[in-house]
């Protein structure tokens, strides 16, 4: 039998929003399937239509305008994917878990294929939203998840069978740079160009755990500053991030640049290469890092921090912040900074290896996902 390719694929996610960890996502996505469906078009639900069509060159409709979502599932050879990110969790909200799984939902009425691509799962803090979303991802196509713990949470759960689910990768990981330049980093800041003044970029982001601990890490910061670094602080979600940021510097003894204006993917994908280490509450702030080989420690507000470390072998540098800190934590997050700096190279051919097998394992999945997606003429809606 002949089998065609999707040629209309519609992209849901937290876009436009201007959180440069999911604008990388989309990016990546729009690469990675434009790669695997050449001549296929493609429509993302956005908070900012306008902003995602103009920034990413697709078709972009209102993520809440469910009349004109409808008539998008209507046309032929439509399929509908999901992710990435954590979009299945009730710890942002049950709200928004609701929202993510009725567009599943809605797919499947029309029976348009659903694909959840390149997410983690979880966690859940009512075992009735867990229920639920078991309930609707059955009905998925394939689901390719990025890290092993949202693999092995995905089968112990029962949400969907063994053929369904693929381990993937963080599609960022997959990133492929159009810019070659850009902002430098130590120019804009007025930062020391010797070699020897190490930059350390830091990208936080607001939290309970943050502020609890923000003088503690503040204290650090400064004390990483009297052995002759370079702090950076850099907002990923500006509108959000920037005033953490100033919180932090206006916290320390020392004055911290600040990079003070919104970033675009590629911008931030530039001045990240050009740090020498990553101290990241954002998730992508570490993904960044990991795709130019970067030594990393991750500020763990939320468990897909520490698992992107576990996938690179470099747990032992997540520090929880979901408790208030002893006096302790903060003079072992400052040894272990010590001890990235002193172990540098074997830390970043280590990262080299790690991320070179979670893009073979991405293309692994993105062979399944092919698969997943070919119609069988006839079959039609």
């Amino acid at each position: 039998m002949n089998k065609t390719p999707m040629n209309h694929i519609i992209i849901s996610g937290y876009y436009g929003f201007g959180n440069l960890g999911d604008e990388a996502l989309l990016t990546a996505l729009l690469q990675i399937f434009s790669s695997l469906w050449p001549h296929a078009r493609f429509t993302v639900l956005s908070g900012d239509p306008q902003r995602t069509s103009s920034e990413h060159g697709v078709s972009a409709v209102s993520r809440s305008d469910f009349r004109t979502l409808r008539a998008l599932l209507k046309q032929p050879d439509t399929a509908f994917i999901s992710g990435g990110g954590t979009l299945f969790q009730d710890v942002t909200s049950s709200r928004s878990l609701y929202y993510y799984l009725s567009l599943l939902l809605l797919c499947h009425r029309y029976n348009v294929p659903t694909v959840v691509y390149g997410q983690g799962v979880g966690p859940f803090r009512h075992s009735w939203n867990r229920y639920l979303t078991g309930l609707v991802l059955k009905q998925v196509k394939l689901m390719v998840v990025r890290e092993t713990e949202a693999y092995n949470s995905v089968l112990q759960w029962g949400f969907v069978n063994q053929k369904q689910l693929v381990l993937g990768a963080d599609p960022v990981l997959a990133l492929k740079s159009l810019v070659k330049e850009g902002p430098n980093l130590r120019e804009e800041l007025g930062l020391s160009e010797k070699p020897q003044d190490k930059v350390l970029l830091v990208c936080p982001r607001p939290g309970s755990g943050l502020s609890a601990n923000l003088k503690l890490i503040a204290a650090c910061l400064d004390e990483i500053m009297h052995k002759g670094w370079q702090v950076v602080l850099l907002p990923f979600q500006y509108d959000l991030d920037y005033p953490i940021c100033r919180q932090i510097a206006d916290s320390m003894d020392n004055a911290p640049a600040v990079w003070d204006k919104p970033l675009t993917v590629e911008e931030a994908l530039l001045l990240v290469g050009q740090a020498d280490y990553c101290l990241g509450m954002r998730l992508h702030s570490l993904v960044f890092a990991g795709l130019w080989g970067i030594p990393m420690v991750g500020l763990v507000y939320d468990p897909k921090v520490e698992n992107f470390l576990r996938e690179l072998g470099l747990e032992k540098f997540a520090f929880p912040l979901n408790r208030v800190w002893d006096i302790g934590v903060p003079e072992r997050l400052l040894a272990v900074l010590m001890h990235i700096a002193q172990d540098e190279q074997a830390i970043k051919t280590q990262i080299q290896v790690k991320v070179s097998a979670l893009k073979k394992r991405l293309e692994r999945a993105n062979s399944k996902l092919t698969l997943s997606l070919t119609h069988i003429a006839g079959e039609g809606k």
